[in-house]
């Protein structure tokens, strides 16, 4: 369960951001409010912003944060951290490291927090604290090449040797079965999916899709698409190995379908897989299936369809997923109803989180969030400086038409066009 994201110095954002999911004292909506272990968090971030304001910087600094801790282990010495990407428009700051935290309730019940700094040659900063009580206690500190232990010190402390400069220790002593680093490690690198990058959230998709589990995530997104009102009854899906030509100037959405050469005794060789869909037409007895390729249904049917396995395994394992343009090319009701399946305890049992980002200002209602839950971003064009701030820091009645306020340009974070009025 995550609790708090943080990040600084990294694109946009100069100075400090914090994404706090930890819910303020107020009674709305309890059903909106996620619990472990006596921690509590709020099960969904909706954002809003400007186009250029920063949201997309903040999904960004979550990626690049969460893959550096996945793939530090394959860094080769003296290998660049080109992801990371500091505040510009500043020369005190050019030069200096990104830093990102996560605040979060790993699977055995303790908080832990964990963060660090880095620039594109190495690990400036890294640290790992776990709460089993109010006061925290240190795992490891890291600043640069010296280190500081505190539990499992006579265990951790010979790991140093294995690591480099440009590593994260959390991952070098995971990969050494640590037991004070194994359980933090694992939920950042598997409770955590950011969708930033269209075709590695299709990739991942559809090898779900072919997982020995596969009927049970096409049964998943069958009826997500069925509740969306999607007229279709029935999704197969074809695994084929075959030797093609790929024609020059084949377009993105076909080649999403396509997967990676494989290495055989012939370079044409390609897995390739088969949507299809079937739809039946008709009324009483007089009803004929079709049958069409993914390709040829709508581009809100293509999301939904790659998006079906993921919300599965995130209510059933408690999966933060961080979604950049929910509501590109789904319907306001659509948005609605996927929102409304995290706040639905019997569908989301083991405490799943949302966070996302939308200018769809139909969703913007106290009826549906706590004003704790309503996030906004907005740059200052003087400085090129992006701000994250909630609604909750605002004299807010439970009462506003926070749509209109929005709008009308109470809490910012809306584009101001020259000569343009509503």
């Amino acid at each position: 369960m995550l609790i708090q994201f943080s990040v600084k110095n990294f694109m946009s954002f100069k100075d400090k951001a914090v994404l706090s999911m930890n819910p303020a004292v107020d009674e709305e909506h309890p059903e909106n409010i996620n619990e472990k272990n006596g921690f509590k968090a709020t099960n969904l971030i909706a954002i809003y912003g400007a186009n250029a304001s920063g949201k997309t910087s903040l999904f960004k600094a979550m990626t690049v944060a969460i893959n550096m801790i996945k793939n530090s282990n394959y860094m080769q010495v003296n290998q660049k951290i080109f992801s990371v990407v500091p505040f510009k428009f500043d020369n005190s700051t050019a030069n200096k490291p990104s830093e990102f935290e996560f605040i979060f309730v790993a699977d055995d019940g303790n908080r832990y927090v964990y963060g660090f700094s880095a620039d594109t040659t190495k690990i400036v900063e890294e640290y790992l604290y776990q709460y089993k009580t109010q006061k925290p206690s240190l795992i490891f500190e890291r600043s640069e090449e010296k280190y500081e232990f505190k539990s499992q010190k006579s265990i951790l402390e010979p790991l140093v040797r294995f690591n480099t400069p440009n590593k994260l220790f959390l991952a070098t002593a995971t990969n050494w079965n640590t037991e004070s680093t194994i359980i933090p490690y694992k939920w950042l690198s598997e409770k955590m999916v950011t969708f930033t990058d269209a075709q590695v959230l299709t990739n991942v998709a559809l090898d779900l899709y072919k997982s020995p589990q596969k009927d049970e995530y096409i049964r998943f997104t069958e009826e997500l698409l069925q509740a969306a009102d999607i007229n279709i009854s029935k999704i197969n899906i074809d695994v084929k190995r075959a030797n093609i030509e790929i024609p020059i100037g084949l377009s993105d959405s076909h080649m999403a379908f396509i997967r990676q050469p494989i290495q055989t005794a012939s370079s044409h060789e390609m897995e390739q897989i088969e949507v299809r869909t079937e739809h039946i037409i008709g009324e009483g007895n007089e009803t004929s299936t079709y049958v069409l390729g993914l390709g040829e249904e709508s581009l809100g049917t293509n999301q939904l369809f790659i998006l079906g396995p993921f919300l599965k395994e995130a209510f059933e394992k408690g999966i933060v997923i961080v979604i950049d343009e929910i509501d590109k090319s789904l319907h306001t009701f659509i948005v609605k109803y996927l929102i409304n399946m995290f706040r639905d305890k019997d569908v989301n049992k083991a405490g799943a989180q949302l966070i996302f980002t939308t200018h769809d200002t139909a969703l913007l209602s106290l009826s549906t969030f706590r004003r704790d839950q309503i996030y906004f971003t907005e740059k200052d064009n003087k400085t090129g400086e992006s701000d994250l701030y909630s609604l909750d820091e605002m004299s807010v009645r439970k009462t506003d038409n926070v749509e209109k306020g929005y709008l009308l340009g109470r809490y910012g974070a809306i584009p101001y066009i020259c000569g343009e009025e509503l």
